[in-house]
């Protein structure tokens, strides 16, 4: 190795256990806030929502997806979105709870949000959650087939008006 290229090879590597030591203070010094009524800034989002969508679109590739015509998968797929996901999400004319209002992020309209994800995507963000959002997997609770109801709901959501989701409600209130 000439001398130029060890140069450059100690220079990379103390800045390298520079950033490393500067990470470890930050991290112990408390200065970063971490409370969930104070938005994130712009990079941190950006850093998360792009590594969220390159992990979802690697981890999709590999997942075959069912048919959803079937009207009773998305009724069984209503009756979990009804369950477990309005709370936080809300549905068309139907505002999330109390709880989603203190979450951070908060919890998108899936009705809008999940138009550009692949039906694969979505299966894994219901599957296994995404870490640090207060969005839980429900692959521990919920087999493949449950969870596959519930994105042919949630493609069904995207296209649904207020009054389709209020009959929907109104149906499964009388059974």
């Amino acid at each position: 190795m000439n001398k130029n290229t060890k140069l450059v090879v100690l220079t990379a590597l103390g800045v390298l256990v520079f950033e490393v030591v500067a990470l470890v203070f930050v991290s112990y010094s408390g200065i970063p806030d971490v409370a969930a009524t104070k938005p994130e800034g712009k990079f941190m989002r950006w850093f998360l929502n792009t590594t969220k969508d390159h992990s979802l679109s690697a981890r999709a590739r590999s997942l075959r997806v069912p048919s959803f015509n079937d009207s009773a998968t998305i009724v069984k797929g209503f009756d979990h979105y009804n369950e477990m996901c309005v709370t936080c999400h809300g549905g068309p004319g139907r505002k999330p709870d109390e709880l989603a209002q203190g979450l951070n992020p908060s919890p998108p309209n899936l009705a809008f949000s999940t138009r550009d994800m692949h039906p694969a995507q979505i299966f894994l963000v219901v599957k296994d959650g995404i870490a640090m959002t207060g969005m839980p997997g429900f692959g521990t609770t919920h087999n493949d087939s449950a969870i596959w109801s519930m994105v042919a709901f949630i493609n069904r959501l995207q296209t649904m008006t207020p009054e389709e989701y209020q009959r929907f409600q109104n149906s499964r209130n009388q059974n």
